[in-house]
């Protein structure tokens, strides 16, 4: 439960927005560099750090993972924040009549429907891979705002409410619309210090009674604007009535005038392709797509290609010499390797950022180097190498189901530490043969009959000439 806020009213320069006890709490949206500076974080470390140990500089290194650096978009996802949830109050005053027949319509009429005319919530989506910042950036943004504001009295009128301007919950995984309702609830709870969960988990009632109640509740809570991770385990609508499908959530709070964030993966994407109304709602407000960092863009209309400086900002945030005691830079080759096995991911690259300082520490080695990253991607990202591979053909829509499928199957070309232990189990009397662009073998256990020369790298604690050992064993 957050600490609400009491209520300061202050009028807006637009007359739209003020008379109204929900938006005159909201302040407008901070410009660019108080933006930037209140939620970038930098680690900060002097150099006596070089006199630690290596396991207390270990520990430093595990503090990297407080570094946070806004991308770009990420202002401009902060004021549409901000902004949806001013004109989504539009037609929510606390303190009009006119708000008071919305709020009994919503408590007897199961199919109401706020009036297109004055309903002016939209939807925002953050559409990108697993990893990408979809989920941190959101709640970055919100972190600016107070959750929880209480009113006791505007302008002489009576008020008591407790307004909850932001709140968010994932998508049940349970894919029914009690689970979302209950889902609801609990996020309601948590911002507040309700009980509306523990009340409703275990009723029996039907579920347009619940689905009402949950209406009421958002109104009369003020909700300004509602986040809904994982919003891809919408997919597979069917016309099963219990099914929490996209329609269903879109309608939800919709009917009610409640902006919406949905955040999801890109197997969200047949979402958007349901119905008209449905996939014009869901990109009523501004689409974010997230891919990871990019390293360059091409112009669409010159065709020009261009560097996307904010991979140098990202990656040189996380340098930190001090750490170890060799000399090293964060040059273009380091930063090229970087990309190159993450793909720009954002927790895949910062995982490898960190466990590369580890290694360095680790093996004495004392610096970060090109040859040091790509050990580390192939000792610790073998789970990972099918999905990113297929990043790195461009086919997106795959990753993440790999993501999911790598570790039982263990398929793809980089996974190479289970063919080695098949080829070394196998009985098969023709020994691997070493070529000069790598490993050719004939198992037909083993689905992959060719390890590339570059894949031969320290993998299972083996250095090349030790895989070369272990895969003619006692035939060499």
């Amino acid at each position: 439960m957050n600490k609400p806020k009491k209520a300061a009213y202050k009028e807006h320069n637009i007359s739209a927005f003020n008379n109204n006890p929900y938006i005159e709490v909201l302040r407008p949206a901070m410009d660019i560099k108080p933006f930037v500076k209140k939620i970038k974080i930098e680690l900060s470390i002097n150099d006596d750090v070089k006199n630690l140990d290596d396991f207390d500089r270990e520990l430093m290194i595990e503090l990297l993972d407080t570094t946070f650096i806004p991308a770009p978009e990420m202002y401009t996802l902060y004021k549409s924040i901000v902004k949806s949830i001013m004109v989504g109050y539009l037609h929510r005053n606390p303190v009009k009549v006119d708000t008071d027949k919305i709020q009994h319509c919503i408590a007897t009429d199961e199919g109401y429907q706020l009036p297109d005319k004055i309903n002016l919530s939209s939807c925002i989506a953050f559409i990108g891979l697993s990893g990408g910042g979809k989920t941190v950036g959101i709640e970055k943004c919100f972190s600016l705002l107070d959750q929880v504001i209480n009113h006791n009295g505007y302008k002489g009128e009576y008020l008591n409410v407790q307004q909850i301007v932001y709140l968010k919950f994932e998508a049940p995984s349970t894919k029914t619309k009690k689970g979302f309702v209950l889902n609801f609830f609990n996020a309601i709870d948590e911002a507040i210090g309700s009980r509306y969960y523990e009340i409703w988990k275990n009723d029996k009632s039907n579920i347009a009674v619940l689905i009402i109640e949950a209406k009421k509740v958002a109104f009369n809570h003020g909700v300004g604007i509602v986040f809904i991770d994982e919003i891809q385990r919408c997919v597979g609508e069917d016309n099963k009535v219990e099914k929490a499908t996209l329609s269903f959530i879109d309608d939800f709070f919709n009917s009610i005038g409640i902006p919406m964030i949905v955040a999801g993966t890109y197997a969200v994407m047949p979402l958007y392709r349901t119905t008209m109304s449905t996939s014009r709602r869901l990109s009523s407000g501004r689409v974010f797509e997230c891919e990871g960092i990019q390293q360059e863009f091409t112009d669409p209309v010159s065709g020009e290609v261009y560097e996307n400086p904010f991979r140098h900002v990202f990656v040189d945030a996380f340098y930190k010499p001090q750490l170890l005691k060799n000399h090293f830079e964060f040059d273009s080759k380091i930063k090229d390797e970087l990309f190159y096995y993450s793909q720009g991911i954002q927790k895949l690259l910062v995982r490898l950022i960190k466990l590369s300082y580890e290694e360095a520490v680790n093996s004495g080695l004392e610096a970060i180097t090109p040859d040091l990253i790509r050990d580390v991607y192939f000792d610790q990202f073998k789970l990972l190498h099918p999905a990113l591979d297929s990043l790195r053909k461009g086919e997106y829509g795959g990753y993440e189901d790999l993501i999911k499928d790598v570790a039982p199957k263990a398929a793809g070309s980089k996974v190479v530490d289970m063919v080695i232990e098949k080829c070394i189990s196998s009985k098969s009397s023709k020994a691997p043969v070493i070529g000069e662009d790598g490993v050719y073998i004939d198992v037909p256990a083993a689905k992959q009959t060719f390890i590339p020369k570059g894949d031969l790298r320290n993998l299972s604690g083996l250095d090349r000439d030790g895989m070369i050992d272990g895969l003619y064993g006692d035939q060499k």
